[in-house]
């Protein structure tokens, strides 16, 4: 069935299309999370799941996609992923996950009673109908006794959607080419295909209140979801920053009514699923210790640091540290992304605050996308504790090693802001493509070295 659908679709070759639906670009590496990320809707299933993770176990992450369950490492889970497309098993190996692998979910490779915990976030409305026993039959196969699943899984509503038989080839291939789903099926089924492999099995129907600026958008376009159009266009409006306010405005929302055991509307589009052989503990926060997502300064990060010899380093100065996942970026940069390396967008200018004991030189790799370097260089300027290290022009394009030693005054400080300003920014996608990100671009920056 599942292989019909898809040929109606006008789609052939499955493991491409989920890569290029789940492979991002995005950093998700739990040492790139920063503690205020747990309010973003983006995240909270993750940190549904974070939650009710208990410290040190082993998980499988299913269909495990870019990595989104990376952040568990900040708990010393064991991760494992698999995934479909071999790309998307690099995808989250590179961010982090210990073990990844390509292969299909009814045939995991891996030995019985494995894992601790069994996840998946959006899989299982991607697995048919005729597959998905098996696939369940796989997890209660991997998992240790007394082992828990953890599934958010879309759902259907039969009342204002029409099955897969009904639908025409058009409406089919418009409907799967959103998110590749083909074998949704309503809340109650998904229960009650639980509790044929589980003894204990708890739901809650989810994003019935909650919904990030994207998705809300998407429900309204791709699934004619009826949501008061001025609301809609008022999204549609909304700049880069101010999506990025909404999202995290709804994922604090979000959190609060899992805390508060607020209980939703047995109806919705969205569920989360925890099931067992044995009784299950709160369905919310059973395992919850956020202690690990916020750091406690650049000084304790040190002793986990790769101190290392640099013979690129200035004399006197022997030992740095890589201040990219020790450091506080202030909000004039934007999340991390592979360009590669692994590298922050600023705007026109940014902050990154961090203590170390002493400090004689500071180095770093930085890039510009910005078109007209040649007629028109691009000016910069550093500045550490208000005062200024050096100033440059870039004129071409490529990565340069920048090193900047760092005045005797300021050696021994303690507390450091170092401040990069760009005298411009470019925005690489013009609202008038039609692309909603309107963000404003100078340089990108990695390997930000402190020299002790």
């Amino acid at each position: 069935m599942k292989d019909d659908l898809y040929r109606r679709a006008g789609i052939s070759d499955l493991a491409e299309f989920y890569r290029t639906k789940f492979v991002s670009d995005e950093v998700l590496d739990a040492r790139y999370f920063r503690a205020l990320d747990r309010f973003d809707m983006r995240f909270a299933r993750t940190m549904w799941v974070y939650d009710n993770v208990r410290a040190g176990a082993t998980l499988l992450d299913l269909g495990c996609g870019a990595g989104v369950l990376a952040l568990l490492k900040r708990k010393g889970v064991t991760l494992a992923g698999v995934d479909l497309s071999a790309e998307c098993a690099l995808a989250s190996r590179r961010n982090g996950y210990d073990v990844t692998c390509a292969a299909e979910l009814t045939r995991l490779p891996f030995d019985d009673a494995s894992f601790d915990y069994v996840v998946s976030l959006d899989v299982l409305g991607h697995v048919g109908f005729d597959e998905k026993d098996a696939v369940l039959a796989e997890i209660r196969r991997v998992l240790r006794p007394g082992g828990v699943t953890l599934h958010g899984i879309e759902c259907t509503d039969r009342r204002t959607q029409k099955s897969y038989e009904e639908m025409t080839a058009e409406e089919l291939r418009r409907f799967v080419a959103v998110d590749g789903h083909i074998g949704l099926e309503e809340e109650q089924e998904h229960a009650a295909r639980f509790r044929r492999f589980f003894s204990h099995v708890a739901w809650e129907p989810r994003y019935a209140l909650c919904l990030s600026s994207e998705e809300f958008i998407k429900q309204s376009d791709e699934y004619g979801l009826p949501f008061e159009s001025d609301f809609v266009e008022y999204l549609r409006g909304l700049t880069f920053a101010e999506r990025r306010a909404f999202d995290m405005a709804m994922g604090y929302v979000f959190g609060k009514i899992s805390d508060l055991h607020v209980r939703l509307p047995k109806s919705g589009l969205y569920v989360l699923v925890k099931a067992s052989d044995a009784p299950l503990g709160s369905f919310y926060n059973e395992h919850r210790d956020r202690s690990a997502l916020f750091t406690s300064g650049t000084n304790d990060a040190l002793a986990d640091a790769a101190l290392h010899s640099d013979s690129t380093a200035p004399v006197g100065a022997a030992r740095s540290f890589c201040l990219d996942r020790a450091a506080e970026f202030d909000d004039g940069w934007y999340e991390p992304n592979v360009l590669p390396p692994v590298a922050r967008w600023m705007k026109s200018r940014g902050r990154v605050r961090f203590n170390a004991p002493s400090l004689s030189a500071l180095r770093l790799d930085l890039t510009t996308h910005i078109p007209d370097l040649t007629t028109r260089p691009l000016g910069l300027e550093l500045l550490l504790n208000g005062q200024r290290l050096c100033a440059l022009s870039l004129f071409r394009h490529g990565w340069l090693s920048l090193l900047t030693e760092v005045p005797e005054e300021l050696a021994t400080a303690g507390d450091y802001e170092l401040e990069i300003r760009a005298d411009r920014t470019w925005q690489p996608r013009p609202a008038d493509t039609g692309n909603r990100d309107d963000r404003e671009l100078s340089i990108a920056v990695c390997n930000v070295e402190a020299y002790l």
